[in-house]
């Protein structure tokens, strides 16, 4: 029997920065893979680095602030072809210091839920956008969770 081989997987992490209704967004470089597309901000972790650690250094890399970082929201794993890998764990967050400064990213902008929808989201962040909107939809709204 032949074997198929599997994708290497890269392990990323990504901050739902909340800040009332709304919800922090960046906005990839105008070159490059995923060209201008909106994510969530964050990174790949290195080697042996805990995902909480991994993302707080991502965002104080890409947007020079400092976060305290949440229970986890989402997770998902996607192929972007036969060689490669993602898993994303996406984590409330909340900007405990500096203001976001466009370091790594073209852009950042806060917007609500509903808004992310007109936005062109990158493909692995939008079942976390749908979730958010159910979440907003409650008579709560959005309610991180942190410890």
């Amino acid at each position: 029997m032949v074997e198929t081989p599997q994708p290497t997987t890269t392990l990323v992490v990504a901050a739902v920065c909340v800040d009332g209704p709304r919800v922090l967004l960046t906005q990839r470089p105008p070159t490059g893979r995923f060209a201008n597309q909106w994510e969530f901000p964050g990174g790949k972790l290195h080697w042996n680095e805990a995902p909480e650690a991994g993302l707080q250094r991502e965002l104080n890399e890409e947007l020079g602030v400092q976060i305290a970082v949440g229970s986890p929201l989402h997770i998902i794993h996607y192929a972007v072809d036969a060689r490669q890998a993602f898993a994303v764990m996406f984590y409330w967050a909340r900007i405990t210091g500096g203001v976001p400064a466009l370091r790594g990213v073209q852009a950042a902008c806060w917007v609500r839920p509903e808004e992310m929808t007109t936005l062109d989201i990158l493909a692995p962040n939008r079942p976390v956008v749908a979730r958010l909107c159910q979440l907003a939809a409650r008579p709560g709204g959005l309610c991180p969770q942190f410890d």
